[in-house]
């Protein structure tokens, strides 16, 4: 096997993706962008180990996945088009825009690098009751719940949440980003060549269950370099 040239020249210096950040967040929710930075209370945003049937739901997904075996979501850039595609959603005027850009443009994050099978809301059948009612807080009107199974070799490049999702799913085109949140759980134990980074804390060694309130502002990102899936779920909406 023979592998093509790339079409674009390494950097030679380091990109700092925050001007790529939407200002709006970056006011709201000032943080110290400084990868070399030590004191940076970024693992508080733990909260803690909620009980509920974690192996069930994960069981149940994997099983869902193997229905049809087919990733829901992936990354990349249609260069013929000039477009920012997730999967087959072109999100080119999404909040996300310029990040996307530095991730998937001239760069290696590819469709074939970035899958992930995505459960959310309705999808999740019997489930989805049980999982509302983990958090009251969210008003459910416009609560969304998805998990992610990311397949080894990929990843889910580091980013800040823009609440892409949210604004397609509700139709607000102005959302208030001082209402909005995301709740992250794991849904089992960490395995070895999980990652997942939170700002400067990678996160290892979870448990089934640890929760991570994901407010908005703070650089993240995951990968699975192992050879069991990783899954997460996430409620996102606005706290009442």
């Amino acid at each position: 096997m023979k592998l093509d040239p790339y079409d674009f020249k390494i950097p030679l210096k380091p990109i700092s993706p925050e001007e790529s950040v939407l200002p709006v967040i970056r006011e709201q929710y000032p943080w110290h962008w400084d990868p070399m930075k030590q004191d940076h209370g970024d693992a508080l945003n733990y909260e803690g180990n909620v009980e509920f049937d974690w192996e069930g739901l994960a069981e149940f997904a994997i099983n869902k996945a193997n229905q049809h075996m087919t990733p829901e979501k992936f990354w990349w850039y249609d260069y013929e088009n000039e477009r920012i595609m997730h999967a087959n959603d072109d999100v080119s005027d999404a909040p996300i825009r310029e990040q996307a850009l530095l991730a998937l443009k001239n760069n290696t994050h590819t469709a074939y690098n970035t899958q992930y099978f995505k459960i959310a809301n309705e999808e999740f059948e019997h489930w989805f009751e049980p999982l509302a009612n983990l958090f009251p807080g969210f008003g459910k009107d416009k609560m969304g719940i998805s998990l992610f199974i990311q397949p080894p070799g990929h990843n889910i490049w580091s980013h800040v949440d823009t609440y892409s999702s949210f604004i397609r799913r509700t139709g607000d085109e102005k959302p208030d980003y001082t209402k909005l949140r995301r709740y992250m759980i794991f849904v089992r134990d960490w395995d070895w060549g999980h990652f997942f980074h939170w700002g400067n804390t990678c996160i290892n060694q979870w448990r089934a269950g640890d929760f991570w309130d994901l407010q908005p502002g703070v650089y993240h990102g995951s990968a699975n370099a192992g050879i069991n899936p990783k899954i997460t779920i996430h409620w996102s909406g606005e706290r009442e």
